[in-house]
């Protein structure tokens, strides 16, 4: 999980007396304001249940009031505290925390989100499926429900997950999974009533922290909704949900993969496209999916346009997409696409984030104040030939999305090395239960099992949070 700490706000307790409180966000989006003493009780609750070498180092308690300088160092320690916390699957699938996280998100919603009342989860299409739920359903039960709505298979209904998306002119763009623990309309909720101006962020300026980067399309004029659609990369996964004879399921992936043609993602021949036409006018959706598998760019996901990479020159303009086990960068000159590069994931080492004004972009040689207005870089390390690794950086305000969208894709892979599915329940962060992460100084964490390719998801911008394990030659 990518975690931040915004800026503070100075409020009044019950008694009157002013406290500071800092506003949390979880893979982009805002999730509640927590008091000192909040996390300080979770540290103590964790305490008692972990030993010490799997919790991070906790920001000490001050006699007296503190200054101006002595606020913010808490503040970024306290942000490191909850980015260590993020690393360990362990913790995160903990009952301790999430219920903190479930508490402060649900506070932050006020008092008129009790009652239940009709909500939506809508399809990639447009359509909704209207229930009458308690808005403070979890996203693992309001899956299921889900599921049950539309009458989908239970074994089925794991390939799929929710997500959060902008909705403009019936169009929803994804900019973020929604993770167990979480309260989806309680992200519509108070999201939706977050400042997001044009050109900027979800959320308010954070003195360069990487909170302060979910993306410009949270200007649009478009709510926020929540969206079903498929949970893997793989698209080999599809023949089980077709081969289930479940018209649910296959009308799932059908409408997928019409949303994907229409956008452009795919790309048809011209006797591809007229096939998939005549297939669609027939209603023979099972056969429409099975042709639309063997088009150019099925399965892919795409981030929108306006991103640079520093490959192979700085700036290079892009819009970077993910597709089975790759990010693609199509590179362009003079506004014409060239050429593309191909990123495996098996040959990324680690990654990391941090937003243009830190000092780590700066101390690596980029400017802050990027040519196209970018708040957010996702850097990672990658393996272009035997014992030749280099650093390659996109500049994008999709950085958390893309970064949470390979950490899926590397979990998946993970899950196959071990011989399981992707139609499980899965861990607090979205992961398969395993822990995976690094200590606190960037170290291996001793896992029993060796896999392929560990990457970091901290959100840090100082660049002490790369966790991987070595990349082996049989995976090259």
């Amino acid at each position: 999980m990518h975690f931040a700490i915004g800026e503070t706000e100075e409020l009044l307790d019950a008694y009157g007396s002013s406290y500071t409180s800092y506003r949390l966000y979880c893979n982009g989006t805002f999730h509640g304001t927590v008091r000192y003493r909040e996390f300080f009780d979770l540290h103590e609750s964790l305490r008692a249940v972990y030993p010490a070498a799997e919790l991070p180092a906790f920001p000490p308690k001050k006699l007296f009031n503190l200054s101006a300088a002595e606020l913010s160092g808490r503040r970024h320690s306290l942000e490191k505290y909850m980015q260590n916390l993020g690393q360990s699957v362990n913790i995160l699938q903990s009952p301790i925390f999430q219920e903190f996280m479930r508490k402060i998100q649900l506070r932050a919603c006020g008092e008129d989100f009790d009652e239940p009342g009709r909500y939506s989860v809508y399809l990639l299409n447009g359509n909704a499926v209207d229930l009458t739920v308690d808005p403070k359903v979890s996203c693992e039960e309001l899956l299921q429900l889900v599921g049950q709505e539309l009458k989908l298979p239970i074994e089925l209904v794991n390939f799929f997950a929710l997500f959060v998306a902008v909705e403009e002119n019936g169009r929803c763009t994804l900019f973020k999974k929604l993770a167990p623990f979480e309260v989806p309309f309680a992200v519509v909720k108070t999201n939706a009533e977050e400042p997001t101006p044009v050109g900027g962020i979800i959320g308010r300026s954070t003195k360069g922290s990487v909170e302060s980067a979910t993306k410009g399309i949270m200007a649009s004029s478009g709510g926020l909704r929540i969206v079903i659609r498929k949970n893997y990369w793989d698209s080999s996964y599809d023949s089980e949900i077709l081969e289930s004879h479940s018209r649910v399921g296959t009308n799932l992936l059908f409408v997928e993969a019409v949303d994907a043609i229409n956008r452009g993602w795919t790309h048809p021949t011209v006797d591809q496209k007229r096939h998939l036409e005549s297939l669609q006018q027939k209603g023979s959706r099972k056969e429409f999916v099975q042709v639309a598998q063997s088009v150019k760019g099925y399965g892919s996901l795409h981030f929108t346009s306006g991103a640079t990479i520093d490959y192979p020159s700085s700036y290079t303009a892009t819009a970077p997409y993910l597709s089975g086990k790759d990010l693609i960068c199509p590179l362009k000159v003079d506004g014409q696409v060239k050429q593309e590069a191909v990123f495996r994931v098996i040959r990324m080492r680690c990654w990391r984030l941090c937003s243009s004004s830190s000092s780590e972009t700066i101390k690596i040689g980029h400017s802050a104040d990027h040519p196209h207005g970018h708040k957010m870089s996702i850097m990672f390390e990658y393996l272009l030939g035997r014992d030749r690794l280099q650093w390659i950086t996109i500049h994008s305000d999709e950085a958390i999305w893309i970064s949470s969208c390979l950490q899926s894709m590397v979990e998946e892979l993970m899950l196959q090395k071990r011989g399981l599915k992707v139609n499980r329940p899965v861990g607090g962060d979205g992961s398969s239960g395993k822990k995976t992460g690094s200590s606190a100084d960037g170290s291996k964490n001793g896992t029993s099992e060796t896999l392929s390719v560990i990457v970091t998801t901290r959100n840090m911008g100082n660049g002490n949070n790369s966790a991987f394990e070595e990349i082996r030659d049989e995976d090259l």
